[in-house]
């Protein structure tokens, strides 16, 4: 008897996960959207002078196939694999007392979003975990000093930790070196109307992106701890998301 109450609460639970598993739908689309970024900073100690007072927020860029996967009509899940554009500048006449001209960090990232959205009448609001590589990036500048032109560009590095036998100064290392992976949280909300879906969010970065060091010297200090120059992302986005075809059952 007991074999046979297991083998009939076993085809329930077998039934209930068929017809809940036939309800998923499954739509694919693609995204592309602006991003207003900075790579916030919060340096302590002896590295207090480094950080900058006034950084300056980049205008960039967002696109990349995006999914939504839902469970009923009021909740989905949405990851999608996005090029995301992060970065800051720097004021130059407050920080280098320059005439004109500008300084700026730009890295290109390979960024996943997972993120639950909860829906109602065509409006929705999201929230959920992301992670993120870095492709490349590059520090550009041109600067002005009483009619002098100061002119260059530097490609960025990704890795930890970083061999300070490598490193030609405290300014090389907390230019040009960045860890290469990334992570933290997004929130937004959006309206969708027909396959079309209007969304504005923000992602707020959780990484140290301040790589380890290997090695002692006395200009980056003998007990020097990332966590004394503390970077990190911050990303508003908006975007538009174009989804193809019917839902699928």
């Amino acid at each position: 008897m007991k074999n046979f109450f297991k083998v009939i609460l076993l085809l329930l639970f077998v039934s209930f996960s068929i017809q809940s598993f036939s309800q998923i739908k499954f739509q694919a689309g693609v995204k592309a959207g602006l991003t207003v970024s900075s790579i916030r900073q919060n340096f302590s100690g002896d590295y207090s002078d480094w950080e900058l007072d006034n950084p300056l927020p980049r205008l960039l860029y967002t696109v990349g196939p995006c999914f939504d996967i839902s469970f009923s009509d009021m909740i989905s899940l949405q990851p999608a694999f996005l090029l995301t554009g992060k970065g800051t500048g720097v004021n130059v006449k407050e920080e280098y007392d320059a005439d004109k001209g500008y300084d700026r960090w730009t890295v290109h990232f390979l960024e996943i979003p997972i993120n639950v959205a909860f829906k109602f009448k065509g409006f929705q609001a999201y929230a959920g975990p992301f992670v993120a590589i870095a492709l490349s990036g590059k520090n550009k500048w041109d600067i002005d000093f009483d009619g002098e032109s100061d002119s260059d560009s530097e490609s960025l590095k990704f890795g930890s930790p970083v061999d300070i036998e490598d490193l030609d100064s405290e300014y090389d290392f907390l230019a040009y070196h960045f860890k290469r992976f990334d992570y933290g949280l997004n929130i937004g909300a959006g309206y969708k109307l027909g396959p079309i879906l209007f969304s504005a969010g923000y992602s707020l970065g959780l990484a140290n992106l301040t790589p380890d060091l290997n090695g002692e010297e006395e200009y980056i200090g003998e007990s020097f701890d990332p966590k004394d120059a503390k970077r990190s992302t911050g990303t508003f986005s908006v975007t538009v998301s174009y989804f193809f075809g019917k839902w699928k059952e």
